[in-house]
């Protein structure tokens, strides 16, 4: 599968989010989405999924225009988790996981959705919870959770917005390792908005860093988190250093505290 975004804008009214941004990749990856508060990151991923239409150029999915995709075919291409999901709490968690399958059922579920389903779960350390109920997870149970629901799918690229906001350190760990793991085992492409630069540099293949109405820079995260481009792009003073061969960012100082102390 091949994502290509040609030339996207899209605004509301007289007020655009984003222009002309072109890109295209491999879905067989895990890109991230970076950038300051309010560069249209989120709307992106809608554009992406067909959720929102563009203003201005289209995304292809193989070549094929997603806006043009029946429903159905969109939901077989992307699994997507948005930033704010609100979970029946009258399901437990294998009834939540096996909702995801829903694109693909004949009516109702069958055997080999309920199987797909108890699958996942095992694949994500989630069996012990399928009985439960979606309001007696935590956050981090409960954001794995969501994730199996788009896994059960079988999309060929997950769209996530978010994924590790409000999560502690060990499940924005654990979900991280799990979306690195999905690419690589499962083949499926990931696409998410995250925060945390230096998960970024560890766990992406790609990077976009969206600013200033439009596409700032993209690559390698090496290439692309640098002291210039988030003095540029998140107007923060910052330095670079290795822990067990990892690379990290440490953010030194805002530029506006520069220039008061100047």
């Amino acid at each position: 599968m091949r994502i290509e975004l040609e030339d996207i804008s899209f605004g509301y009214k007289k007020h655009p989010v984003f222009e002309h941004i072109r890109f295209s990749f491999d879905s067989l990856q895990f890109v991230c989405l970076i950038g300051p508060n309010g560069a249209g990151k989120s709307t992106l991923l809608k554009c992406i999924n067909g959720i929102h239409s563009p203003t201005g150029g289209k995304v292809l999915a193989d070549g094929e225009d997603v806006q043009k995709m029946h429903l159905i075919k969109r939901a077989e291409i992307f699994g997507y988790v948005p930033q704010f999901t609100v979970a029946n709490p009258s399901l437990n968690v294998l009834e939540t996981v096996i909702s995801g399958r829903m694109p693909r059922m004949q009516g109702r579920a069958s055997a080999a959705d309920v199987e797909a389903a108890e699958e996942i779960l095992t694949e994500m350390d989630l069996e012990d919870f399928a009985l439960r109920s979606m309001n007696q997870l935590s956050g981090g149970e409960r954001q794995r959770v969501l994730i199996a629901r788009a896994l059960a799918q079988e999309p060929q690229v997950m769209l996530l917005d978010e994924p590790t906001s409000n999560l502690d350190m060990h499940y924005q760990l654990e979900t991280m390792e799990l979306l690195e793991k999905t690419v690589r085992e499962k083949q499926i492409g990931v696409i998410a908005v995250i925060h945390d630069l230096n998960a970024v540099l560890r766990f992406a293949d790609l990077v976009l860093l969206l600013n200033k109405n439009g596409l700032y820079a993209s690559g390698r995260p090496e290439d692309v988190i640098t002291e210039n481009t988030l003095a540029e792009s998140f107007e923060i003073i910052s330095t670079f250093t290795q822990a067990a061969e990892i690379p990290v960012m440490v953010p030194l100082a805002s530029n506006k505290t520069r220039r008061t102390k100047q």
